[in-house]
């Protein structure tokens, strides 16, 4: 009996240790060197050269055209030319990731394919969200390589539960900040576009009466 309670005052102790040296570690604002290999290829330069941003651009493009199904087609074929990949497909739009650099080229590519109705660009900078993702990230592997340590000295089958059960609740953790780490990284390495596009539609008949009584003002008063 004595010996159950030093064993668990032990680990007590031992889980207070691990607490605290992970409430305690240092927060840095740079991502951890042994990440900077890995983290530079995704920072691109943002308006301030003197520092190197990761930003997410997302483009929404609207175009009326001829033939829908020709026009998804040909767009197509344009992502493959650009080493893009679809995200989502219909009839009437596609939503695709576009290499950053390669961008400008696809959208200028897809406006010649119809009339513009509309058109934006969205960059949002997700550099701090990142570098901070990182950190915790190396953190929460600090601390699961503690846990480690105490399963291995754990004397009873209680001591190695209670030791699991906080090991999985940090793995989790753990693919949880990973999940997020390659998201950001692939949000600024590929821009998500969707271009849409859809037939002119055609004016009803009282339209179409507008219209001639239009064209016909205007030629009153416009001469070529």
């Amino acid at each position: 009996m004595m010996k159950n309670i030093r064993t668990m005052s032990v680990l007590a102790a031992l889980l207070f240790m691990v607490f605290s040296c992970a409430s305690r570690a240092p927060v840095s604002t740079e991502a951890p060197s042994g990440l900077s290999s890995e983290s530079d290829g995704y920072l691109q330069r943002s308006g301030n050269e003197s520092e190197d941003r990761m930003i997410s651009y997302s483009v929404s493009l609207s175009l009326y055209v001829k033939n829908p199904g020709e026009t998804r087609k040909i767009l197509l074929d344009q992502i493959k030319d650009n080493d893009g990949f679809i995200v989502r497909e219909t009839e009437n739009y596609i939503t695709t990731r576009i290499p950053a650099e390669n961008t400008e080229n696809f959208i200028g590519s897809a406006r010649t394919l119809g009339k513009v109705e509309s058109e934006s660009k969205t960059g949002t900078d997700i550099t701090d969200q990142y570098r901070d993702n990182v950190i915790r990230l190396e953190s929460m592997k600090s601390v699961r390589n503690r846990y480690l340590a105490l399963l291995e000295r754990a004397n009873t089958v209680s001591d190695m539960l209670t030791v699991e059960r906080e090991l999985e609740r940090i793995n989790t953790q753990i693919e949880l900040l990973e999940g997020k780490i390659q998201h950001a990284q692939l949000s600024a390495e590929y821009s998500i576009i969707t271009v849409r596009f859809r037939e002119k539609p055609m004016p009803g008949i009282v339209g179409w009466i507008f219209y001639g009584l239009y064209r016909g003002v205007k030629w009153l008063f416009v001469w070529k």
